[in-house]
């Protein structure tokens, strides 16, 4: 009578200890993805979001990333956060403790003619449109680029586009400031290393991951 008392309760609490863990979502493009300029895409032990999952044993880290999404989410316009709805990218995955963002190196290409300005004012925008959702947002300045003009992508990306990379972090910091949000540059720990001068080697991942694993738990602990 005891051991079915127990297995009943087991099972009925079950879900409640699955929940415990604090959820995180990484939300990003091809360098969140895996794209490998050298080969198939990078391995789940090797991409910084799996990476920020395996330092951090008591979150859970869903990656969702898309090779070619921009901060705008690929509508050509920032988000509204005032009036548009939580994208279903991010509302399928609730519940969720944290998004870490790490967006804006496409809208980047040549074509776009975006400003690092215009670029940050979106990624902010999303990043306060997840916040309506009483979610917390750490903003990632996206690695900057290294000669991509050169490489397989140098039809997309040129030499501008390299320029503009480096000069994101201080944009994104001014904007975030102004949004009160969270704000990490990759810049500090990685370079778009890859044979295309726009992905990043495993190496990179493992080093951005780690870095942005210390953030993810301090803000984490701090509950923002």
């Amino acid at each position: 009578m005891v051991r079915r008392l127990f297995l009943i309760l087991t099972i009925l609490f079950q879900p409640v200890i699955g929940w415990a863990d604090q959820r995180v979502l990484v939300l990003g493009d091809s360098n969140t993805w895996g794209s490998n300029a050298s080969g198939p895409r990078h391995g789940d032990v090797v991409r910084w979001g799996r990476v920020v999952d395996a330092a951090l044993p008591t979150v859970v880290v869903i990656e969702e990333g898309r090779i070619g999404r921009r901060s705008d989410l690929n509508f050509e316009y920032p988000v509204n956060p005032k009036t548009d709805p939580l994208p279903e990218l991010v509302r399928r995955h609730l519940p969720l403790d944290l998004v870490v963002v790490m967006l804006g190196t496409n809208d980047l290409q040549s074509g776009l003619n975006r400003t690092p300005q215009q670029v940050a004012a979106s990624a902010v925008s999303l990043g306060q449109l997840i916040q309506t959702a009483q979610i917390n947002v750490l903003l990632v300045v996206p690695p900057p680029l290294h000669h991509p003009e050169d490489g397989a992508l140098g039809h997309l990306f040129n030499t501008r586009s390299a320029v503009l990379s480096r000069q994101l972090a201080p944009a994104y910091r001014a904007a975030a400031q102004r949004a009160n949000l969270s704000v990490f540059d990759a810049g500090q720990v990685s370079v778009a290393d890859g044979r295309d001068g726009v992905h990043l080697t495993a190496g990179t991942h493992r080093r951005l991951g780690v870095a942005i694993a210390h953030r993810v738990e301090t803000l984490l602990a701090q509950g923002k």
